[in-house]
């Protein structure tokens, strides 16, 4: 009785290292990804936490007050980290810069914003143009799914084009970068 006891106490501890482990490890991305300026302080509070933790559990002896310790910590960023309110306004590359959006009346939906763009080359050298159209729903007669692969066979950017009488719209969901930012998918 005496070895299943023990044996449980040491899976619990083992169990509560697990969570604290992952919980580190959260709250440390969640301080490096955060919206905070600059990445040297992203970067330091990110390794302070993780550091900080470790140093506790590793140097402290008493483990209750220590664990109290670190739930007070991972509160308290966990808190932060919900407040965050998302924006969009940002300097955005503009090829994204405008979102769209759409209305509907009846069987009418009004898609405003459409990006039309007139592309001189295949690099970033185009005329931004943006059109509002309205599509009748029941004349939609067509409707294909486009994966256009890059990078192989397990990168591809799907397209999802509908067709309304002949009159065509294709829709995909892009990565809305901001100036001077960059997309890897390595």
């Amino acid at each position: 009785m005496l070895h299943a006891a023990t044996f449980l106490k040491a899976l619990g501890i083992a169990c509560l290292g697990l969570v604290v482990a992952g919980a580190t490890m959260w709250a440390a991305l969640a301080l490096y990804f955060s919206d905070l300026p600059g990445e040297p302080l992203r970067l330091g509070l990110a390794a302070a936490f993780a550091l900080g933790t470790l140093a506790a559990f590793l140097f402290l002896r008493n483990r209750r007050r220590t664990l109290v310790g670190f739930g007070i910590a991972f509160a308290a960023v966990f808190l932060w980290w919900t407040s965050i309110e998302p924006s969009n306004e940002r300097d955005w590359q503009t090829d994204v810069a405008v979102l769209p959006y759409a209305t509907r009346d009846g069987d009418l939906v009004t898609l405003h914003n459409i990006r039309n763009f007139d592309y001189r080359t295949t690099d970033q050298d185009f005329a931004p143009r943006y059109d509002d159209r309205t599509f009748d729903l029941r004349e939609l007669d067509a409707l294909d799914l486009i994966a256009v692969y890059w990078m192989g066979d397990a990168i591809a950017h799907i397209i999802v084009s509908f067709s309304f009488a002949g009159d065509h719209v294709a829709i995909s969901i892009e990565t809305r970068k901001e100036q001077g930012e960059a997309t890897s998918a390595t």
